[in-house]
C-alpha cells in the first residue's frame, strides 16, 4: 500500500514538472526562516523531494531486512536454548531414574528458564534433593514452581506432603495438609491424605472427627471407610486411658464413651474385643465379661470366645447356664471349654471344671489350661501326682518339646483313663 503511495505522489510530481517544462515554466520555489532565504525552481525541487522518497524507501527496507534477519537469529538461538532444555530435561530425567540425585539436581536446573516445562522440572529437582536430605533446597524448588505456576498449587502442595510424609515429617505434612484444605474444601484427595496422616500420627480424637467429611467426599470403597472408621474409634478408646493413674471415673468415663460408638461398629468381633480389653486394663474385668458375653450369645467369633476364655472372673448360676448353651453348637471348641472350666471354678463345682478342662486338653492342649487343670487338682481335688503331670506337661508345651508333651499326656491319660465331656452335679 506504502508503495503504491510513493508511485502515485513520484508520477503526480513527474507529470506536473513536465508540463511545466514544456510551457516553459519550471515554477519557482522559496522558503524563508529567520535571515536564512532558499530558493529553487520546482523542478530541482521536484527532484529533491523525488530523491529523498527513494533514499527513505531504501531506509525502510534496509530496516525490515536488518529487523529480519535480526529476529531469525534470536529465533534461531532461541530454538538452540529450547532443544538444550529438552535435552536437559531427558538426561536429568534419566539421572533421576538412576539414582543419581545429585548430578540430576544439577542437569535438570542447567536451562530451566528456557523450558517450558518448569513445573515438572522443579518437582523433579524437588524430589531429587528429598533424596539428598536436602529439605531447605527441597521446600525452595518447590517455592518456585508455586511461583512459576500458581494455579497449580494444590499439584505442587500435595507433592510436598508426599515427600515430607516419605521422610517421617509427619506434622509438617498434616500442617500443609491443613493449608491446602482451606485452599480447596472437600478436596477428595486432601481430605484421604488428612485421614491417613492422622492415622500415621495416632491422632485418633482427629480422625474420629473428621469421619463424616471422608465419608462424604473421600470417595473410599466401604470397606477402607469402614477400617478408618474402626481405628478411629479403637483408638478413641484407647486415648481414655492412662494406666499409670488409673482413676475409678476412667471405667465410667469408658463405657460412656462406648454408647457413643455407631451400633455397626458395636457389631464387629474386632471393637467389642477391644473394648473388653481396655476394660480389662481399668480391671473392669466383669464389665468385660458382660459385654463378650452378650455378644457371644448373638454373633459367635473364634478370636471372640479365645478373649473370653482368658477372663478370670465370678459369675452366677444363670450366666454360667448361658455359657454351658453355646457347648449345642461348640461342644469342640477348646477355648469355650476353657473358658467354662475357669468359670465353673470360680463357682466351686470342682467335678464340672475338671470335665470342662481335660476335655479342652483332649481337643487341644495349652498351657494355660494345663495350669488350671493342675491347680485345681493340687488345691481343691487333692490329686497331687496328676497335678504334677499337669504342671509337667505345661511346662514341656511351654518349651515347645512336643515328644515329652506327647508321652506326658499318654501318662496323664493312662491315670485318668479317657477323658469325655460330662457333668459332674456337685
Amino acid at each position: 500500500m506504502n508503495r503504491l503511495l510513493y508511485i502515485i505522489l513520484i508520477s503526480a510530481i513527474t507529470i506536473a514538472g513536465f508540463s511545466m517544462f514544456k510551457q516553459n515554466d519550471i515554477g519557482q520555489v522559496s522558503f524563508s526562516f529567520a535571515d536564512f532565504i532558499f530558493e529553487t525552481n520546482l523542478l530541482v525541487f521536484s527532484a529533491a523531494i523525488i530523491t529523498c522518497l527513494f533514499i527513505i524507501l531504501a531506509l525502510r527496507k534496509s530496516y525490515a531486512a536488518t529487523k529480519n534477519l535480526w529476529i531469525y537469529v534470536s529465533n534461531k538461538h532461541q530454538n538452540n536454548n529450547i532443544a538444550k532444555a529438552r535435552l536437559s530435561l531427558s538426561e536429568g530425567l534419566i539421572e533421576y531414574t538412576e539414582g543419581r540425585f545429585e548430578k540430576a539436581e544439577k542437569v535438570l536446573l542447567q536451562h530451566v528458564k528456557h523450558n517450558e516445562n518448569k513445573l515438572l522440572i522443579y518437582l523433579l529437582a524437588a524430589r531429587a534433593t528429598q533424596q539428598l536430605g536436602a529439605h531447605d533446597r527441597r521446600d525452595n524448588y518447590l517455592q518456585k514452581a508455586l511461583e512459576a505456576y500458581p494455579d497449580a498449587s494444590i499439584a505442587i502442595g500435595l507433592t510436598k506432603v508426599e515427600l515430607q510424609l516419605d521422610h517421617a515429617q509427619h506434622e509438617q505434612a498434616l500442617a500443609t495438609l491443613k493449608q491446602l484444605n482451606e485452599q480447596s474444601i472437600h478436596h477428595p484427595f486432601i481430605i484421604t491424605c488428612l485421614a491417613n496422616t492422622y492415622k500415621r500420627l495416632n491422632d485418633w480424637d482427629n480422625l474420629k472427627d473428621m469421619l463424616p467429611d471422608i465419608k462424604s467426599y473421600g470417595k473410599l470403597s466401604s470397606d477402607n471407610f469402614l477400617s478408618f472408621e474402626v481405628l478411629a474409634y479403637k483408638g478413641s478408646l484407647s486415648n481414655l486411658i492412662d494406666t499409670s493413674k488409673t482413676k475409678p471415673e476412667d471405667t465410667a468415663s469408658l463405657i460412656k464413651n462406648w454408647q457413643n460408638i455407631p451400633q455397626h461398629l458395636k457389631d464387629l468381633p474386632e471393637i467389642i474385643e477391644h473394648y473388653a480389653n481396655q476394660l480389662t486394663r481399668l480391671n473392669a474385668t466383669d464389665e468385660a465379661e458382660k459385654t463378650l458375653r452378650l455378644f457371644l450369645d448373638n454373633n459367635w467369633q473364634e478370636s471372640t470366645i479365645i478373649l473370653y476364655s482368658e477372663l478370670d472372673v465370678i459369675i452366677n448360676n444363670k450366666q454360667l447356664e448361658v455359657v454351658e448353651s453355646w457347648l449345642r453348637d461348640h461342644q469342640h471348641n477348646a477355648y469355650l471349654l476353657l473358658a467354662l472350666g475357669k468359670r465353673c471354678i470360680s463357682l466351686s463345682l470342682w467335678g464340672k471344671a475338671r470335665n470342662f478342662l481335660e476335655a479342652s486338653i483332649a481337643i487341644n492342649p495349652m498351657q494355660e489350661t494345663y495350669l488350671k487343670l493342675a491347680q485345681l487338682l493340687e488345691e481343691h481335688i487333692n490329686e497331687p501326682t496328676l497335678a504334677q503331670e499337669s504342671y509337667r506337661s505345661g511346662l514341656y508345651l511351654l518349651t515347645e518339646d512336643k515328644n515329652n508333651l506327647a508321652s506326658n499326656k499318654d501318662s496323664l491319660n493312662s491315670i485318668r483313663g479317657t477323658t469325655s465331656l460330662k457333668i459332674v452335679k456337685t
